[in-house]
């Protein structure tokens, strides 16, 4: 295990495509983005050499993410696969769950342990606006098949956004309770430009705290299995929980855990940050894949990871979309 300012870093996100079946306002830009083509991004085989490397480092815990990753083919075989890396102990997914019914069997069986799921808005037409035309039924569907199929605790990822969704917190927290489900709210954050202006659209972890509490007095703290960052409150008798994520107005980088890798093969340290470490060339410049230098980047990676966010507040124009970095 290497520390990064006395962080244990056991947890890599991988994001196995940019492609997405929605357009999420946030995400993407309204004149869209540039596709990566298919040579540009990492094979499975690719994928799964670098996981093997990032345990040899101390990486343990494995999220993969997109772009939506069911909309990239075979990916319970890429699941599949790194569940048999030695030292690999925990495999989630983030997934927008348009097609997490016809999914989550394969998935569970394939050795995946839980999903979190982006739902922003309970209302169809709401939905709808702000996926650019998703289909909120079949994410209803989704969660369904997800708890039926064992792939839980299930987590649902709220972002919250002035006057677009900010209404609907306690509808939002009265759904999650009433359905055993475990529901952070999101703190809007300044990555790249979107179709929402930050300043203006941002809501504090403290406001959204505070309207939890005056509705519900009674919330208590727990803990939530592979609840990362979030802090999160139950009530007595109830299995679901709310919880926020609070990474504008309260900074966790001193707990922060994790590093990224893009689609196409880049290594993020932050997800604020512009700095990227290319395994490519330790993937294929030579005939057989370079272990010992794979190895090595993660470790540089590691040790680059920056103490904190210089200034998280305000927008990072040249930061990949969020489609590209997984989330």
């Amino acid at each position: 295990m290497i520390d990064s300012f006395y962080r244990n870093i056991d947890y890599l996100r991988i994001s196995i495509t940019d492609r997405c079946n929605l357009r999420c306002l946030y995400c993407m830009p309204a004149e869209g983005v540039v596709r990566m083509t298919h040579t540009e991004i990492l094979r499975y085989e690719e994928i799964a050499a670098i996981v093997r490397a990032a345990a040899d480092v101390g990486i343990s815990k494995i999220r993969l993410t997109g772009g939506e990753p069911l909309v990239r083919p075979g990916v319970a075989d890429l699941v599949s696969m790194l569940k048999a890396v030695d030292g690999i102990t925990d495999i989630s997914m983030t997934t927008n769950a348009i097609l997490l019914e016809e999914s989550a069997a394969r998935l569970a069986d394939s050795g995946l342990d839980r999903v979190n799921i982006s739902l922003d808005s309970l209302d169809v037409e709401k939905f709808r606006t702000i996926t650019r035309a998703g289909d909120i039924e079949k994410v209803f569907s989704g969660i369904e098949e997800a708890e039926a199929s064992g792939l839980g605790p299930v987590k649902i990822n709220t972002v919250v956004i002035r006057g677009f969704n900010d209404d609907e917190i306690i509808d939002l927290a009265d759904w999650a309770f009433s359905n055993s489900l475990h529901l952070r709210f999101i703190e809007f954050m300044p990555v790249n430009d979107s179709s929402f202006p930050f300043i203006e659209k941002h809501i504090s972890s403290d406001e959204i705290r505070n309207l939890l509490f005056q509705y519900y007095p009674e919330l208590e703290s727990c803990s939530i299995i592979g609840g990362g960052p979030a802090i999160s409150w139950r009530r007595k008798l109830d299995t679901g929980s709310v919880g926020v994520i609070e990474a504008v107005s309260h900074s966790f980088c001193e707990h922060c855990n994790r590093i990224r890798l893009t689609a196409d093969g880049m290594l993020k340290p932050c997800l604020f940050s512009n700095d990227e470490i290319n395994l490519l060339p330790a993937l294929r410049d030579d005939v057989v894949i370079n272990y010992d230098e794979l190895f090595k980047k993660i470790e540089e990676t590691i040790r680059c990871k920056p103490a904190s966010h210089v200034d998280f507040k305000r927008v990072n124009s040249d930061s990949r979309c969020m489609n590209e970095i997984g989330g």
